[in-house]
């Protein structure tokens, strides 16, 4: 469900870990011819797929973004990587500017510059809202 969600905004690769016993930092450079990529986005915040997330990257010049946040607040990196000139950096929301951000946004969703129906993967009343923590952990949230 998710490589079609992505497919949908424009994905190019995709890469299914369960279908490979390399790991996905691996996984990536074969995509990549060896070099690994300039931009890696780390969704999850599950500690050995952050440190996956700076291997994927090019030394020297790999920026890793951190998005996901998990149950753990501390995490073991391997500073190696970082030492080689890649970036780690957090993020909340995007960096959305909400005063500034939020017009454009709203423009773009209205003349289906977004694609909002692709982002949706559940429906639930506003009475259910309790549940949005548990569907947050299936793996066919998005």
């Amino acid at each position: 469900m998710k490589e079609a969600k992505g497919q949908a905004f424009g994905m190019t690769d995709f890469i299914n870990p369960e279908q490979s016993d390399k790991p996905i930092a691996e996984l990536v450079k074969d995509l990549t011819g060896g070099m690994g990529v300039d931009y890696s986005l780390e969704c999850t915040g599950v500690p050995p797929l952050i440190n996956q997330a700076i291997q994927s990257t090019k030394p020297g010049t790999g920026k890793i973004i951190q998005i996901g946040a998990a149950e753990e607040a501390n995490v073991n990196i391997n500073i190696l990587e970082l030492l080689l000139g890649r970036t780690l950096k957090g993020s909340i929301f995007g960096g959305l500017k909400p005063k500034t951000n939020l017009p454009i946004i709203f423009e773009k969703c209205k003349n289906r510059e977004i694609q909002l129906d692709e982002l949706k993967s559940h429906e639930i009343k506003l009475e259910e809202a309790n549940k949005v923590s548990e569907l947050l952990k299936q793996p066919d949230c998005v």
